[in-house]
C-alpha cells in the first residue's frame, strides 16, 4: 500500500512541456493539422454549382416582358418618378437603390434575384439540423433545379419568396428545440419581411401560422406546447418580439423608402393579386406542364416522400413522424392548395411547392438510403451496367431521331424501330431479373441508374433555360436578341421631344430598352414632327411615312396539349410546339 501524506498527491499532473526555443528547427515545431469533412465538401461544393448557374453572364440574354416592366419601373422609382404599376416589393425597391448608385442596367436588374437565389441554396446546410441528410438531398435538387435556376436569374420577385421561406422556416424550429429569443427575434424579422416581399414569402408564412395552430391544438405537440408556454411566461421577450416584427413591416409599408401614399403590404398584395377574376386563359396544363418538363425528379420522389410521410402519419401516429416531417407535409398541402386556387398563374409559383417537395424526397431518400449498402451495388453490376448501356443508346437514337424532325410523324429508319423496341425490352428484362435475384438489395441499382439519368435531365434543362439554348416556355416571352439594335437605330434618330414615337402598346416590351432614347414618346398616334414610329405591323401607315423594316420584339409559347414525342422532341433539342405567341412592330419613317 502505498503511503500518503496529507495534501500530497502521488500522481501529480504531468506539467506542461515547455515551449520550444525561438531558434529551433521549424522541423520540430508541431502545427496543428486542418481538417476538413466530407460533408463539409459536399455542400461547400453544391453552393458553387448553385453560385455559379445564378451568376455567370448574367445578362447574356435579353429580359423577358415581365422582368422588363419590372425594371423600367424600377429604373423610373430610381429617378424620382414612382410609376402607377409600382409594387414596392423587397427586390424591385432594392433594386432601385442599387439604380441609384451604379446605373441602371440589365446585370443590376438580375443581380438581386441571383444572390437571393444562392442564399437559397445556402440556407439549406443550417436546416440540416433538423432534417439529416435529406438536406444535401434537396440542396442539389435546388441548386440544380431549372425552375430556381430561371427564377434566380430573372428580375423578379421568387428568389426572395424561397430564401425568406427558407429563413422563416430555420427561426421557428431554431426557437422551437432551443427557446433562443434570437432565433424568435430572427422569426419576427423574416416574416415582416415576408409580408414585404412576395407571395410565396407569404404564403410560407400563413401556412407556418396554420401548422403552428395545429400542433397546438389538434396535434398536441410537446414541442410547440412547451415553447409558447414558455413564450407566455416572458411579457418582455412578447414585447420586444412584436416591436421588432413592426419594425419589419415598416419597411413595407413605406415601400423601403420609396413611396407612402398607399398603405399596404407589397407581399401581401401581391398574395390576393393571385386570386384576381378573371383568369389568365391559359391552358390547364400549365402548371402540370412545367413540372413535368422541367421538374420531374423533383416532383417525382417529392410526392413519393409526401406519401411515405403522410402513410406513416396517419397508421402509427403523430408520435410515430418527427415535428419537422409533419410540417413538411402540411407545407406541401397548403402549397399545393394554393397553387390550385391561383386565377393568375405564373411559373414562380411552383417554388412555393418545390421547396417541401424537396426535402421530403431528401427524407424518403435518407430513409432508403439508410437500409443499402456499398456490396448491394456491386452485386448488381452485372445488371446495371448492360441497363446503362441500353439508356444511354436509346438517349442518342431518339436525338439523332430529334435532330432530324423524324419524332412527330415521319419515323425512324426501317430497322431503328425494332432496335429500340429490343433494346428497351432488354433493358426491362435485366431490371426484372436483378430484382428476382436481389430482392430489395437491386434498390441500389435502380437509385443508382435514376440518379444518373435525374442528374442529365436537370443540367440539360437548367443549362438551357440560364445560356437560352433553345425556347423555354418556363421563360414566357423574352425579348428578341435585335431588340438593342433597334434601339441604337432610333437613339441616331432622336434628339428633340417628340422626335420619335412608339405605340403605346410597346411601352410593358420596349419601355426599359428604349429608356434612354432622346426625345421618345409614347403615343396611340404619331405626333406630327415625329421622325421615326414604331407601329402596331397590319395597320396602314399614315399619310407621309413609309415601312421602313419589320422588326422582332418578342417571342413565347405555351403547350397547348399533351403530346410525348413532341414533348421529347423538345426536351432533346428545345424545338417549341404548342401556341406561339411573336410580337413584332413596323418602323414607319418621315418621308423626306
Amino acid at each position: 500500500m502505498t503511503p500518503t501524506v496529507e495534501g500530497w498527491d502521488p500522481a501529480p499532473a504531468a506539467s506542461p512541456s515547455p515551449a520550444p526555443p525561438a531558434d529551433a528547427p521549424t522541423s520540430l515545431v508541431k502545427t496543428p493539422a486542418f481538417t476538413i469533412s466530407l460533408e463539409t465538401v459536399i455542400w461547400l461544393a453544391v453552393i458553387a454549382i448553385a453560385f455559379a448557374l445564378r451568376l455567370a453572364r448574367l445578362e447574356h440574354l435579353p429580359l423577358t416582358i415581365d422582368e422588363s416592366v419590372r425594371a423600367l419601373a424600377s429604373w423610373q422609382t430610381a429617378d424620382g418618378n414612382v410609376p402607377d404599376n409600382w409594387s414596392g416589393d423587397m427586390t424591385q425597391a432594392l433594386t432601385s437603390h442599387l439604380f441609384v448608385i451604379f446605373g441602371a442596367g440589365d446585370l443590376l436588374a438580375r443581380l438581386l434575384p441571383a444572390l437571393l437565389g444562392c442564399l437559397a441554396v445556402a440556407l439549406l446546410w443550417p436546416l440540416a439540423r433538423y432534417v439529416g441528410g435529406s438536406a444535401i438531398v434537396a440542396a442539389i435538387l435546388v441548386a440544380i433545379s431549372p425552375l430556381f435556376v430561371h427564377v434566380s436569374r430573372s428580375g423578379l420577385p421568387y428568389a426572395a419568396g424561397a430564401a425568406l421561406s427558407l429563413a422563416m422556416v430555420i427561426a421557428l424550429f431554431a426557437f422551437l428545440r432551443s427557446r433562443s429569443p434570437v432565433s424568435l427575434l430572427a422569426l419576427a424579422i423574416a416574416v415582416g419581411l415576408a409580408l414585404d416581399s412576395d407571395a410565396i414569402a407569404t404564403s410560407t408564412a400563413i401556412v407556418l401560422l396554420v401548422f403552428l395552430v395545429l400542433e397546438a391544438t389538434t396535434f398536441r405537440s410537446p414541442d410547440v406546447g412547451e415553447a409558447l408556454a414558455d413564450l407566455r411566461r416572458s411579457p418582455a421577450l412578447i414585447l420586444s418580439t412584436v416591436l421588432v416584427f413592426l419594425a419589419a413591416l415598416e419597411l413595407g409599408v413605406t415601400r423601403f423608402g420609396t413611396d407612402v401614399d398607399r398603405f399596404s403590404l407589397p407581399g401581401l398584395r401581391l398574395w390576393t393579386d393571385m386570386f384576381d377574376l378573371p383568369r389568365d386563359g391559359l391552358p390547364w396544363l400549365f402548371h402540370p406542364g412545367l413540372l413535368i418538363s422541367y421538374e420531374a425528379p423533383a416532383f417525382i420522389l417529392g410526392t413519393v416522400g409526401f406519401l411515405w410521410v403522410l402513410h406513416r402519419w396517419v397508421r402509427a401516429g403523430t408520435e410515430a413522424v418527427p415535428l419537422f416531417q409533419r410540417f413538411l407535409v402540411v407545407w406541401a398541402s397548403g402549397a399545393a392548395l394554393i397553387i390550385a386556387l391561383v386565377t393568375r398563374r405564373e411559373a414562380g409559383q411552383l417554388v412555393l411547392l418545390l421547396l417541401p417537395l424537396a426535402l421530403l424526397a431528401g427524407c424518403w431518400l435518407e430513409a432508403v438510403l439508410s437500409e443499402l449498402s456499398l456490396a448491394s451495388l456491386v452485386r448488381s453490376l452485372p445488371f446495371l451496367a448492360p441497363v446503362l448501356f441500353a439508356v444511354v443508346y436509346l438517349g442518342l437514337v431518339l436525338t439523332d431521331w430529334a435532330s432530324d424532325g423524324v419524332i412527330g410523324g415521319k419515323g425512324g429508319p426501317a430497322d431503328e424501330p425494332a432496335t429500340l423496341v429490343l433494346m428497351a425490352g432488354a433493358a426491362i428484362v435485366l431490371l426484372g431479373l436483378a430484382w428476382s435475384y436481389l430482392g430489395r438489395r437491386a434498390i441500389t441499382s435502380y437509385l443508382v441508374l435514376g440518379s444518373l439519368v435525374s442528374l442529365v435531365f436537370l443540367v440539360h434543362s437548367a443549362t438551357s433555360v440560364a445560356y437560352g439554348r433553345g425556347s423555354e416556355f418556363l421563360v414566357g416571352e423574352r425579348l428578341d436578341r435585335q431588340v438593342p439594335r433597334l434601339e441604337k437605330e432610333l437613339a441616331s434618330m432622336g434628339g428633340e421631344q417628340g422626335a420619335v414615337a412608339a405605340d403605346v402598346t410597346f411601352l410593358p416590351a420596349l419601355g426599359w430598352y428604349l429608356r434612354d432614347v432622346p426625345g421618345l414618346v409614347f403615343t396611340f398616334s404619331p405626333p406630327t414632327e415625329a421622325k421615326a414610329y414604331l407601329a402596331v405591323p397590319g395597320q396602314p401607315a399614315p399619310v407621309g411615312y413609309r415601312i421602313e423594316r419589320t422588326w422582332p420584339i418578342a417571342q413565347g409559347w405555351v403547350p397547348d396539349a399533351i403530346d410525348g414525342l413532341d414533348w421529347w422532341r423538345w426536351l432533346v433539342y428545345r424545338k417549341p410546339y404548342g401556341g406561339l405567341t411573336s410580337t413584332e412592330a413596323d418602323l414607319l419613317v418621315k418621308e423626306p
